[in-house]
């Protein structure tokens, strides 16, 4: 094995894909979206409220903007509860997988203690990388996830880790075209 450029292990649990889950639905464009017209048809439903008074299309709307509310909201507690569920099965009921990922010149290698085999994934396949309140987390161009805790680098300088994968996959964005 090369010489590892950067080297980091924790203990995953649940709180990795909520915190994924958290990023990658909650913040997506089309929900942010979504959530924006909604709070701005909300805002535009009650001052029409206040100024017109109340009648049946404000009251109507407003009631469709609650429903729509709740609608988001449990679909998103629905999806952390069968998360927790998925999370629990592929633990075996242990709650927690020991993760180490290393980075070596050209290649990312994640090893779980629930894995036998390490898996190797070149950087040509880095697509994306963003940083959640406790996780960095490389997307690939087989919408897999690799977590790097932060705080958890046992070799290299945490401080390079962002700008050097950034770099990574920003030279594959100049191979591809």
């Amino acid at each position: 094995m090369m010489n590892p450029k950067f080297l980091n292990r924790f203990i995953r649990t649940f709180e990795v894909e909520q915190e994924l889950y958290r990023y990658m639905n909650l913040t997506s464009p089309l929900n942010l979206a979504a959530l924006i017209i909604l709070a701005a048809v909300l805002i535009i439903d009650v001052a029409a409220s206040i100024i017109l008074g109340l009648n049946y299309a404000n009251m109507a709307v407003f009631a469709m903007c609650i429903i729509l509310l709740f609608v988001l909201f449990f679909r998103y507690f629905s999806a952390i509860q069968k998360g927790k569920a998925r999370f629990a099965e592929d633990t075996n009921n242990k709650g927690e997988v020991t993760v180490t990922t290393t980075v070596t010149e050209g290649k990312l290698i994640s090893e779980t203690s629930d894995r036998e085999t390490p898996v190797e994934v070149p950087f040509k396949k880095f697509k994306k990388i963003f940083a959640t309140e406790h996780y960095y987390m490389l997307y690939t161009d087989e919408k897999m996830v690799y977590v790097f805790k932060k705080g958890a680098f046992e070799e290299g300088n945490e401080e390079e880790f962002l700008p050097y994968i950034s770099q990574q996959i920003e030279n594959n964005k100049r191979r591809r075209t």
